[in-house]
């Protein structure tokens, strides 16, 4: 049985979020990585997030209740989104702003298109993740378009410095097969046992 969930509110600007008193797992990656789906995979409803043929369509922080108890916090995504320089430069800092500021937030799922690895972009958030000790833990996405030589190769992308921080090995998903999902599931259930400082509740 899918969990309950519903939208909570949209935050383009930084001044929403914190009236949202649940914990919280924030979702971050690439433009067109596949956040909305995979989102969307999760709680078995294909229209809880929006998913749009145009990458950068997300240009705040969307928030979710699952269950009645806790949150997804679905963040901007960046690196491929066609938008002027100085409104990156707002995702940035309300992205950051968040991160930095949000003392309900649990964990946070870096996703990665398994086919091309980790870029700069993730590199940099993981480093800024890693420095607050904020966990995270690495997800890749579309793992069905691969066959299983593309695999081999693939996994070597998953292996070097970027992963090492990483609160285990990368989870690889698919949103139109559900592959990875219960793992998934089971890593995020896990998040909400403790707080971000490493403390049960």
């Amino acid at each position: 049985m899918s969990p309950a969930a519903r939208f909570l509110l949209f935050d383009p600007v930084g001044d929403q979020w914190p009236r949202v008193a649940l914990p919280q797992v924030a979702f971050a990656g690439r433009s067109n990585v596949g956040k909305s789906s995979l989102l969307n995979a999760l709680v078995g409803q294909s229209r809880l997030a929006r998913v749009s043929s145009t990458p950068g369509r997300t240009r705040g922080i969307a928030l979710f209740e699952v269950e009645g108890r806790f949150a997804f916090a679905d963040l901007p995504g960046y690196g491929f989104a066609r938008v002027s320089r100085s409104e990156r430069e707002s995702w940035k800092a309300l992205v950051e702003g968040y991160l930095d500021g949000c003392r309900r937030l649990r964990k946070v799922y870096i996703l990665v298109d398994v086919r091309r690895g980790p870029g700069e972009e993730e590199q940099q958030l993981a480093s800024f993740l890693s420095a607050r000790s904020l966990p995270f833990r690495w997800v890749g996405t579309k793992a069905d378009k691969l066959g299983a030589r593309e695999r081999v190769s693939a996994e070597g992308l998953f292996s070097g410095e970027p992963w090492r921080d990483a609160g285990g090995p990368p989870l690889w998903t698919s949103c139109r097969t559900k592959a990875g999902m219960d793992l998934l599931w089971r890593d995020i259930r896990a998040a909400f046992s403790v707080d971000s400082r490493g403390r049960k509740g």
